[in-house]
């Protein structure tokens, strides 16, 4: 399978890493550490309204990264403007990198038509980048000189991508990126190892930062945060990235009291999370893990990066679900806005899948795996969802298992033998009705005394 064996999770520390980066393919990890982000939201900061609890039940969740770095279908995000990288990725001027912004011709975009699509592959909520590190803003943002106010003549793909949520009852989450590299565009210097370079990338002496720049910059951060936030009614998620408190958690939920808000933004936020690789152990509360899907190894559309199967995907999901989390799969539409053909196709083979087996990962709970199991399992009252992933062969074995008074197989309905053995389950699905997806059987328990 993808990245992982097949009963550990592969690890990602991100309160360890280092300034420097490992040159790798891992492109969303690298990212990742290059911002120094620590893993888990500080103790105690979760939001309790009642709007914030659908959370932990969600499961599946879209990320969109579509922007400025779509056009080329080369470089990766706004991360391609930087020299000298220590991992994998084309590199692009500055200056080249705004001047697409003049071939970019997004007569393609339909998040309804997307959303349709999603909502059937399982997606229970969505989270659209509003604005990438480049400091462009989907929207008509009265704050800041870059975005679809001057481009697009006003355009609004963040209300449209909102319509389409709350047409298809997804919930809907909104990233922002605190940091601005065309604000700070003057003063930054464009390699990640080196320089200073400037922006085409010649050596330069920097100017000094006038003394007021960073505060201006807090200002723009908070003002388009706050339109985020009051112009389009109920937000369910922000996702910061990279920020240091420019605009407090407590006035995010001023202004809206029931959002989730992720853990990126200075300090405490609602739910742990993981980027690019799935968690090594547990968390102590809610978590996500956020993954390059389509394409596979890289945020925004780039070519030549390979795309993810529907069972790949869905086996990160189980295990996920398995230990209460949730998975934010990620897809990079093309520069026009077009969804990628691998990405409607793996949905497809999702929606077919969830047809039998949804009850087993959205609105489940956790199970024992693998303390007392040898294979992913979930549970709602009375129930427990074994899942047979692609790669395994042979029996699953429960150790003090509950009490189950019959074993079918969602997809199916076939009864599976099951039997008792000093207090362990054991179970085994015929080779006969396995799938090279992953096979969920339904364990129906006996109800305890009360």
């Amino acid at each position: 399978m993808k990245r992982y064996s097949d009963l550990l999770f592969a690890c990602l520390l991100f309160a360890c890493a280092s300034a420097s980066v490992v040159a790798n393919d891992n492109t969303a990890t690298a990212q990742a550490q290059a911002l120094k982000q620590a893993t888990p939201a500080k103790p105690g900061s979760r939001n309790m309204h009642p709007d914030a609890q659908w959370f932990p039940d969600a499961g599946l969740g879209l990320f969109i990264h579509w922007g400025l770095a779509s056009v080329s279908a080369t470089g990766d995000l706004s991360w391609g403007m930087l020299a000298n990288k220590p991992w994998k990725d084309a590199t692009v001027t500055p200056n080249a990198y705004f001047a697409q912004a003049r071939n970019w011709k997004p007569d393609q975009v339909n998040y309804d038509q997307m959303l349709v699509a999603a909502k059937a592959a399982g997606f229970t909520y969505a989270v659209m980048v509003t604005k990438h590190h480049d400091g462009f803003t989907l929207w008509p943002s009265d704050y800041g000189d870059l975005g679809t106010k001057s481009t697009f003549g006003g355009r609004d793909f963040v209300k449209e991508f909102i319509d389409a949520c709350r047409k298809q009852g997804l919930k809907v989450g909104l990233y922002y990126s605190p940091p601005d590299w065309w604000f700070d565009r003057h003063y930054k210097n464009f390699a990640y190892t080196g320089g200073p370079l400037d922006m085409d990338h010649k050596p330069v002496k920097l100017p000094p930062k006038p003394s007021n720049h960073d505060a201006k910059r807090a200002e723009l951060i908070r003002g388009q945060v706050r339109e985020l936030l009051t112009s389009y009614g109920k937000i369910d998620l922000i996702w910061f990235d990279g920020g240091k408190g420019e605009i407090p958690n407590n006035e995010v939920r001023q202004l809206q009291p029931g959002i989730v808000i992720n853990r990126r933004n200075g300090g405490g936020g609602d739910y742990g999370d993981t980027e690019g690789k799935l968690p090594e152990k547990r968390f102590s509360d809610w978590f996500e893990t956020c993954e390059t899907c389509w394409p596979s190894r890289k945020w925004s559309y780039t070519e030549g990066q390979g795309w993810d199967t529907a069972p790949e995907v869905i086996e990160e999901l189980v295990r996920l679900r398995a230990w209460g989390g949730n998975l934010l799969a990620n897809l990079g539409p093309k520069g026009d806005g077009s969804i990628p053909l691998p990405a409607l196709s793996a949905w497809k083979e999702m929606a077919e899948w969830m047809a039998h087996s949804r009850e087993s990962v959205i609105g489940a709970k956790a199970g024992p795996w693998p303390a007392e199991i040898n294979a992913p399992v979930t549970t709602r009252e009375g129930v427990a969802y074994i899942h047979f992933l692609p790669a395994f062969k042979g029996e699953v074995v429960w150790t003090n298992a509950p009490n189950a008074i019959e074993a079918r197989l969602l997809r199916t309905k076939d009864s599976i033998p099951l039997r008792y053995e000093d207090g362990n389950l054991h179970l085994a699905i015929p080779d006969s009705l396995r799938t090279t997806n992953v096979d969920v059987v339904k364990l129906s328990l006996k109800k305890q005394p009360q």
